[in-house]
């Protein structure tokens, strides 16, 4: 008697959604000063200079008036989504739910794009003046560090030139210019770098020799702290606009730049009753970043090839 053996199951799908490589949270976002906006799309920060006190010679001197310099900078926040439909056979030939993950990998990628406004704040122009209309280019607002290793001068961008390889003697002089700018020491310094810059960075003797650091990075293959930053790796620098040649790491005191959010990532999980009652899943943040002060960033050309 003939018969006929029929494949039930012929496919296994796993249970579980496995992300791709990628970066999961800001990593910019923690290293700034947060400020909570809310009801507007503009906000203003007053920033105050110093003073010089002057000496009491006679007794019952008049009342000295002092003015200490007063200035402002804007941070414009913007919107940004991102919506993923779901269908209802999407969700069969899953076997799964995919919502929570679906949600997940966009916030991932609302994190980016918060450290992106992030560095282009720190690097771009700034909005300053009373109603914020005054732009302030980052050349005239901050000394850097050329490709060579020199020091630049206000007015001045850096330059690539002959770009070398990040060296101690940039980690040096560019602690000395925060000192230079007299910025607090008790003021956290961070310092991002891209992937290229730490493998620079690990096969400095200075850095891997237990003769120069009692830190065993070598053994860790990262850096974290080391000559009074903090030292992290962000695929999301930007190269130099001229050549593409160096990276414009750059180095900041935590309050030199404002990171302000009038709404953090939002998620939200809606049934659509006119498309068949398909999924959607919307996430949304708003936000805006400025550089508050110039003289706490400051970037670092270095060399983007091997």
């Amino acid at each position: 008697m003939d018969s006929t053996i029929e494949v039930a199951f012929t496919k296994r799908y796993s249970p579980q959604l496995y992300m791709l490589c990628q970066q999961r949270t800001s990593r910019f976002a923690s290293k700034v000063r947060r400020e909570t906006v809310s009801g507007a799309t503009e906000a203003y920060f007053d920033r105050l200079g110093t003073v010089d006190p002057e000496e009491i010679t006679t007794r019952h001197p008049a009342t000295p008036i002092n003015e200490i310099p007063n200035s402002r900078r804007r941070v414009s926040l913007t919107s940004m989504h991102v919506n993923t439909p779901l269908d209802h056979l999407d969700k069969l030939q899953m076997m799964i739910d995919p919502q929570n993950a679906y949600g997940m990998v966009q916030a991932y990628g609302l994190g980016r794009q918060m450290d992106d406004r992030i560095i282009a704040a720190a690097l771009g122009n700034a909005s300053a003046g009373v109603d914020g209309t005054t732009t302030v280019a980052f050349k005239d607002d901050s000394i850097g560090i050329n490709g060579g290793g020199t020091a630049t001068t206000l007015g001045t961008l850096a330059s690539v030139g002959t770009v070398v390889d990040i060296t101690l003697e940039k980690v040096l002089l560019m602690m000395q210019i925060f000192n230079q700018e007299d910025c607090d020491p008790d003021i956290p310094k961070h310092w991002a770098i891209n992937p290229k810059t730490q493998a620079d960075l690990l096969a400095l003797t200075q850095t891997g020799s237990s003769d120069y650091n009692t830190v065993k990075v070598l053994d860790e293959g990262k850096i974290s702290t080391w000559h009074g930053f903090d030292w992290f790796i962000s695929n999301r620098v930007t190269k130099d606009a001229a050549t593409s040649t160096a990276y414009r790491d750059f180095a900041w005191a935590q309050d030199g730049i404002i990171f302000a959010q009038w709404e953090d990532i939002f998620n939200r999980v809606d049934e659509r009753a006119d498309v068949s009652y398909m999924i959607q899943v919307y996430s949304r943040m708003t936000n805006g970043a400025v550089r508050l002060d110039g003289a706490k960033v400051h970037e670092c050309l270095n060399k983007v090839a091997w």
